[in-house]
Parts: structure tokens; C-alpha cells; sequence
């Protein structure tokens, strides 16, 4: 239960700060909350990685079917990227492995100045 509400906060967090803030404080609060809700690492990595990723592999393939917008294909073309979902798919990678890392570090962080060294 406790992954699966850290699933959400971090899903969560990720869709209402993600068009204000730059990624990277976006992670540092990820990290704040894997501090918050304590857990073993593995479902903190997974939890942050899931969370982002779902996030960043949704809401680009929404936004582009509702616009219909050519822009993910000629940025596929500027990257050399033969289809533009390919794209979409690289993005939620990259959203995975850094919010995955983000709370994983997080959740090591914490363990590191907690009495009870269990990691």
C-alpha cells in the first residue's frame, strides 16, 4: 500500500510541478519525498521511476493527439530519429531512470542518518 501512495505522490507531484519547475528541482522534491515515506529501496526506485515515467510518456502522446501538431516529427528529423513515438518512448526511459535514481537517493539518504541502519 505504502508503494503504491508513493506511486501517486510522485506521479502526482511530477503532472503539477512539472510545467513550473525545472526537472531537476522537480526530482529534489521526489528525493524529499522518498526521504518522507520511508520503505525499501527497490520500491522507492521503482516507486520515483514509475511515477515519472508514466507522467512523462502520457502526457506528451496527449498533447499530441488533441493538437495534431507536426512538431514531434520534425524534431524526430533534427535528432535522426526514423519515428517520433520512438521519441515519446525516450523521454518516459529518461523520466524512469531519473526519477527512479532521484528517489532511490532519496531513500538512501534517509536510511544514512536514521538510527536503524536497514537498507
Amino acid at each position: 500500500m505504502k508503494f503504491f501512495f508513493h506511486l501517486l505522490i510522485n506521479a502526482l507531484l511530477a503532472y503539477t510541478l512539472g510545467s513550473y519547475l525545472p526537472y531537476w528541482v522537480l526530482m529534489i522534491i521526489i528525493a524529499l519525498v522518498a526521504i518522507w515515506i520511508k520503505g525499501p529501496a527497490f520500491l522507492a526506485f521503482f516507486a520515483g521511476a514509475l511515477g515519472v515515467a508514466l507522467v512523462w510518456l502520457v502526457m506528451p502522446l496527449v498533447i499530441w493527439s488533441v493538437t495534431g501538431s507536426s512538431l514531434p516529427e520534425k524534431f524526430a528529423q533534427i535528432l535522426e530519429i526514423s519515428n517520433s513515438s520512438l521519441l515519446v518512448g525516450i523521454t518516459a526511459l529518461m523520466g524512469f531512470l531519473i526519477g527512479g535514481s532521484s528517489a532511490l537517493t532519496g531513500n538512501l539518504l534517509g536510511k544514512l542518518f536514521s538510527k536503524n541502519h536497514i537498507y
